[in-house]
């Protein structure tokens, strides 16, 4: 196991901040505690370059027991088959442009409305 680094504090967001020994730690990276249980997930990396941050959702609610505790990277989290995720730009609209929704129609021709026949 590579070692990710040194769990600092909590911060008021409710993450764990750890100071980063490994440069090439990414964001949805797992970290696990020496026994390999798993304790978070690298939501962010933050800080200078030279010497990042990491800033780490916790998986426990007992953070006093892993402050001060080195964490190691895990496996990546499994992605889940047959959910796509868009970008704004990338969302598929429905209605783009006139041209891909045809002319407009009239309230007769699609059958709609109050009709009045006798």
């Amino acid at each position: 196991m590579q070692e990710a680094g040194t769990v600092l504090h909590l911060a008021r967001s409710g993450r764990l901040i750890l100071k980063a020994s490994l440069p090439a730690v990414h964001e949805g990276a797992l970290l696990v505690d020496e026994k390999g249980r798993r304790s978070g997930k690298v939501m962010e990396l933050i800080g200078p370059v030279s010497s990042p941050y990491l800033s780490v959702q916790p998986f426990t609610d007992r953070i006093e027991r892993i402050t001060g505790t080195k964490l190691y990277v895990g496996e990546e989290e499994p992605r889940q088959l047959g959910r796509r995720s868009f970008s704004s730009r990338e969302r598929p609209s429905r209605f783009n442009s006139r041209e891909k929704r045809g002319p407009p129609r009239s309230s007769d021709s699609c059958g709609r409305g109050p009709s009045r026949r006798r």
